[in-house]
């Protein structure tokens, strides 16, 4: 057996206080107590170590005893995830309903949702660029942030991707990093998401990479790339037998044991 809070313990220290003051007596005359107190072979000396006893049960209690069980391994994916999102020229283009860089929000809701503990951070790309979210597992205040950006300074330059990746290392080094615009990019750990159906920016679009689509396929795809690069993580869990409310009933019911020898007479 184990105790989960053996700070609570201390309590204990309060006992040779209790000691102190167990005989001191009543506030009251003796003829108000010959009236509130009833004449039973119950005596205060008893009831004062009934008291004692619940309240040791009722620290114990507080210490919250329990039985340890096997450890349980879970593995969860513990990856990176830098979202380098274009802000240019290219993703006012509407080709996508209503536009690119709208319909890129909507897509990233959908991944979102395939999402447990992968950390994701957001880089909005364009001339320089602008840290949207640190890691964070809150997945809607990202779309939440997304969603306000203010437009007006939006789409007026070419995006800058070798800045983009270079602030993404220094953020973090072994992430996985999903861009999302009309080019590919062949580096490590890169997933590289068009997001064209026609040219806008470029002449041609590039053939690798993963496609947009209206249907969740192009998700479907992401979220196998993203597994593939990333790493399991196995933690353990201790599931324990809690034995608390054992001792916490014994003392609550010893301390109406302990009160009921007082009483109004009628």
């Amino acid at each position: 057996m184990e105790f989960l809070n053996p700070q609570a313990f201390l309590f204990f220290l309060v006992i040779p206080f209790i000691f102190l003051i167990k005989n001191k007596k009543l506030p009251f005359s003796k003829k108000i107590i010959d009236k509130i107190v009833i004449d039973t072979k119950f005596n205060k000396k008893k009831r004062f170590f009934v008291f004692l006893i619940a309240f040791i049960f009722i620290v114990l209690a507080l210490a919250r005893p329990v039985i340890p069980k096997k450890e349980t391994a879970i593995k969860i994916n513990s990856s990176n995830v830098i979202i380098l999102l274009s802000g240019g020229k290219e993703m006012a283009c509407k080709d996508i309903y209503p536009n690119r860089f709208e319909a890129a929000i909507s897509k990233l809701e959908k991944l979102f949702s395939n999402f447990t503990t992968q950390n994701v951070s957001v880089i909005l790309v364009m001339d320089k660029s602008y840290l949207i979210s640190p890691f964070t597992t809150d997945y809607d205040s990202i779309i939440y942030l997304l969603k306000h950006i203010n437009k007006k300074n939006l789409f007026k330059t070419e995006p800058n991707f070798d800045l983009a990746f270079l602030n993404a290392n220094r953020l973090s080094k072994k992430s996985i990093k999903l861009t999302i615009s009309e080019k590919y990019f062949d580096k490590k750990n890169t997933i590289s998401y068009i997001f064209a159906l026609t040219p806008c920016n470029s002449q041609t679009l590039p053939s690798k990479g993963i496609k947009f689509t209206y249907s969740n396929n192009d998700i479907k795809e992401i979220l196998t790339q993203i597994n593939k690069h990333s790493k399991n993580k196995t933690i353990k869990i201790k599931d324990n037998l809690e034995l608390f409310y054992f001792p916490l009933l014994f003392g609550i019911l010893l301390f109406f044991i302990g009160s009921i020898s007082i009483r109004f007479k009628k």
